[in-house]
Formats: C-alpha cells, sequence, structure tokens
C-alpha cells in the first residue's frame, strides 16, 4: 500500500488531545504511586502536593504555551529551542528529549508490570516468575507499538475512553470513602500538619509534587495533526493538568482519611496505596476493578509517549539529522510507522537491560521497584535539560523578530517565567540528586555520560554541516506572532 507523504491534518481535535495529555500524566498513579510520594512529604497534608504542584507545572510551561500559538511542529519542544537558539542547540534538545522518551519507556513497561506484580501480591498469594515480569514489560512495549501505528483518529478515542474510565473510577471511589470514612478532616488542607511543615511540604511539591505532570506537553507533538493547533494545543496541555489534578486531590483526600490522621503515613511504605486505603471499605470485587481499570490506565500512560516519541523520531529524520530516509516513511494514514519500529526496538532493549540488572543485583521485589525509580530517575533528569533549554529560547526569538521583551507580555512569558522555572528546576535538581545512592548514582552518571556524548556529536555535524533542515521555521504562522506579540 502505497504510503503518506506527510502527517495528516484534521486528525486530533481539543478533547482528543486534552485527553492525550490526561492520559500520559495517568490520572491513576494519583492512587498509587503518586499518593506514597504525596504523603512521604506531605503527611496527612499530602493532598495540596499536586495543588501546588499543578500550579507550578503551568507556572513554569508558560513559554511552551506561548511557542504553541504560534508553531505547530511534530518535534515538539526541540523546535522552539531551535526557533531561539538556532539548529545546533536545537537537535541536541531533541536528543536529550528522545533520551527521556526512551528512559519514560522503560518506566512505564516496568510500571505496567509492577502494578501487575503488587496487585497480585494484595489480592492472591501468587508471585510472578522473574522470567514473566520481564515478559509483561516486553508484551507492554509491543501493545504500545501496535497502538502508535493505528490510525490517529480510532487511537485518540481509545485514549479517551481509557481517561474517562480512569477518572469515573477515581472519582465513585473517592466519594464512598469519603462518605464511609470516620477521619474526614479539613486539616488534609493545612500545611501545618505535614511532617516538615510548610518547609516540608514545599521540599515535596520541589521533588515530588510538579514532577507527577511530566507527561503534560504531548500535545505539542500531534499539533500537525490537530485540527485548530494554534487555538487547541495550548488549552488542552492547560485542560490536561487540571482534570489529573482535580481528581488527584479527591483520590489522596480519600487515601489520607481512609487512614486518619495518626495512622496516613503508613501509605508511604504501601505497594499500591489505593488498594490499601480502599480494600477495607470497598472489598475484593471492587479492588479488582480497580486493578483493571488502573493497567488499562498505566499501558495508555506509555502508549501515549510512545506515539509522541516516534513523532519526534520522525521530525529528527524529516530535519535530515537522522541520515536514514526510512524513519521517515509514513504509512497510508499518515503514521510514522519505522520510528514507532526504531523506538520498540530501542525500548526493549533498555527495559531489559534496565530489568535484568536490577533484579540480577537485588533480587525480584527490590529489583523491581529499583527498575521502575531507577528509569524514573534518568527520565526526570533529561526532562530537565530538554525543557529548560527551550523555555529560555523563547526570549532570544522574540528578540530575533525584533519584539520588545519590555511589553508586559514578553516580559513575563519569556523572562519572568522562564527564571523562575530554571530557579525551580536546578533547585529540585540539586535537593533530588545531592544524596544519590546506587542504582540511583550509576543511573546519574549514565545520564552526564549521555549528556556529554550527545553534545559531542551534534557539534560534530555542526561542524561537517550535516545537521539537517529546521521545518519547524516552515510551521511558524506571522499571522500569530504578530497577533500575540506585536499589537
Amino acid at each position: 500500500m502505497k504510503g503518506s507523504e506527510t502527517l495528516h491534518k484534521d486528525k486530533v481535535g481539543l478533547w482528543a488531545m486534552v485527553f492525550l495529555t490526561v492520559a500520559a500524566i495517568y490520572p491513576m498513579a494519583m492512587a498509587v504511586s503518586n499518593a506514597a510520594a504525596a504523603v512521604t512529604f506531605g503527611g496527612f497534608a499530602a493532598p495540596l502536593i499536586p495543588i501546588l504542584g499543578a500550579v507550578l507545572i503551568l507556572l513554569a510551561t508558560i513559554p511552551v504555551l506561548e511557542y504553541s500559538r504560534i508553531a505547530s511542529f511534530a518535534g515538539g519542544y526541540y523546535g522552539l529551542a531551535e526557533m531561539g537558539f538556532g539548529r545546533a542547540v536545537g537537535k541536541f534538545v531533541g536528543t536529550q528529549n528522545l533520551l527521556y522518551f526512551i528512559s519514560f519507556d522503560v518506566l512505564t513497561s516496568t510500571a505496567f508490570a509492577y502494578v501487575i506484580y503488587s496487585s497480585l501480591t494484595y489480592v492472591s498469594s501468587i508471585v510472578l516468575p522473574i522470567w514473566a515480569f520481564i515478559a509483561i514489560s516486553i508484551i507492554f512495549m509491543f501493545g504500545m507499538f501496535l497502538v502508535t501505528v493505528l490510525d490517529l483518529s480510532l487511537s485518540s478515542k481509545a485514549v479517551i475512553i481509557s481517561g474517562i474510565a480512569q477518572v469515573v473510577i477515581l472519582v465513585i471511589y473517592s466519594a464512598v470513602v469519603i462518605l464511609k470514612s470516620p477521619y474526614n478532616s479539613a486539616a488534609a488542607f493545612n500545611p501545618a500538619v505535614a511532617p516538615g511543615g510548610l518547609s516540608g511540604l514545599f521540599l515535596g511539591v520541589i521533588l515530588a509534587g510538579f514532577l507527577f505532570y511530566t507527561g503534560y506537553g504531548v500535545p505539542l507533538f500531534f499539533a500537525e495533526e490537530g485540527k485548530a493547533p494554534f487555538k487547541d494545543v495550548w488549552k488542552a496541555i492547560v485542560i490536561g493538568v487540571i482534570i489529573p489534578t482535580v481528581v488527584g486531590v479527591l483520590a489522596i483526600y480519600s487515601e489520607v482519611v481512609a487512614f486518619g490522621l495518626s495512622n496516613a503515613s503508613r501509605l508511604s511504605g504501601e505497594l499500591s496505596p489505593g488498594l490499601a486505603a480502599y480494600l477495607p471499605y470497598l472489598g475484593i470485587p471492587a479492588a479488582i476493578l480497580f486493578i483493571v481499570v488502573a493497567l488499562v490506565g498505566q499501558a495508555f500512560g506509555g502508549f501515549v509517549p510512545g506515539m509522541t516519541t516516534a513523532r519526534l523520531i520522525y521530525s529528527m529524520g524529516r530535519d535530515g539529522f537522522f541520515k536514514s530516509k526510512k524513519i521517515t516513511k509514513l504509512s497510508s494514514k499518515g503514521i510514522p510507522v519505522n520510528a514507532a519500529l526504531l523506538n520498540l526496538v530501542l525500548g526493549i532493549v533498555a527495559t531489559v537491560a534496565d530489568e535484568a540488572l536490577m533484579i540480577k543485583f537485588y533480587g525480584l521485589s527490590q529489583g523491581a521497584f529499583n527498575a521502575l525509580f531507577l528509569s524514573g530517575s534518568m527520565a526526570v533528569a533529561f526532562w530537565f535539560v530538554h525543557h529548560i533549554i527551550p523555555d529560555i529560547s523563547l526570549a532570544f526569538y522574540l528578540r530575533k523578530k525584533g519584539i520588545s521583551l519590555l511589553k508586559l507580555r514578553s516580559f513575563l512569558t519569556s523572562v519572568v517565567a522562564p527564571a523562575g522555572a530554571v530557579i525551580l528546576f536546578v533547585y529540585s535538581f540539586y535537593e533530588g540528586y545531592k544524596s544519590l545512592t546506587e542504582p540511583y548514582f550509576g543511573g546519574f552518571i549514565f545520564v552526564l555520560l549521555s549528556i556529554l556524548v550527545c553534545a559531542i556529536y551534534v557539534l560534530i555535524k555542526y561542524k561537517t554541516n550535516t545537521l539537517g533542515e529546521s521545518y519547524v521555521q516552515r510551521t511558524v504562522s506571522a499571522e500569530k506572532l504578530k497577533e500575540e506579540f506585536m499589537e
């Protein structure tokens, strides 16, 4: 069948993009892994963590929101960096974004297997053998590939259904527990009850809270396939962050009041805080339904970033940064199938290596946990790099276009917001990495070496004039730029 030459336009509207964001953030995580992190820092005041985290992530992403209003580019963040700093810096950001997504593939595939592993611990005495744990992760990666190569109109519908299912289950379960619990209290929204007080609470927000939302930017990568990208992408990001925040606050509140003020800290040590909180109130059948929806949510929480990675690889190939023309091959539906296949191979290799090493040195239970959070810590490190540079680059792009940075909107969005983001990122990076133990220290060293190798590779391509083109420049709307910043 003859393939398409370009990504197909008019494939996704506002609500499809909203739920792409929702799926990537993964609402059920608010009742599972995120709840444990929130309770660790916030104690009974854990519901404040996602609220403050959402506020910070929306503030830190203002430059990216502005970028989405003037450019429609499937390469995402590196397009903004390229507009402000040129092709070399832009392509370097692209490599960091790619490493982030590969780490995220490992994170989500391992998390999928871990949800099954931990859930079986709660509802039965079955213990997965090592080969089964790794096999589940590999099967997940193939599922991600299959969803990626589907017609986007179909896959986006599946994404919407998975998101709605998570929201409905969390709202119903939370409501039931809140109505039944004798421990309801407004103290859950009082920073003073956090173990470390206000300072401890904000440390939790920095280290965990705003990192709950790292998948927020996926609509950027679907902009070229959007029905009204200049209007829809930024709205989808904002709405897509708000929905998991509201649902997450409700879920985490229900979990802490399920245990009460004096026992809420127990949640931080649970394999699945949601099951630990809901099982006594709702019973085994409800717990099984929770597990099923959590697995579906976890699946699409990985499938959507996988769809995103394929578009990033395609965009870098289209620019000519990658030499092989095969990477840019599209199906008749306009889907980057070869880019998706490359992502599948890279994801499987990275996942098997991570899980096999961790399980070999730490055993199945601790090794599976370490594999999950090692890949997560590496994803966070790469995320810092590929986010900070585009944030800063908006100011340089506006100056190139002769737009005064002293105008109120330009100053707030391209100077104040990026400065705040850099401060937050650097502080959280320092706090999160200053006392690393193994295996996370080894992962950090790997990240630093990867950054160095990518920088050298991009420098060589710069010196040999093989960086490729800058397709993003073709997608910038002069009309929108004038409308947003010049009038």
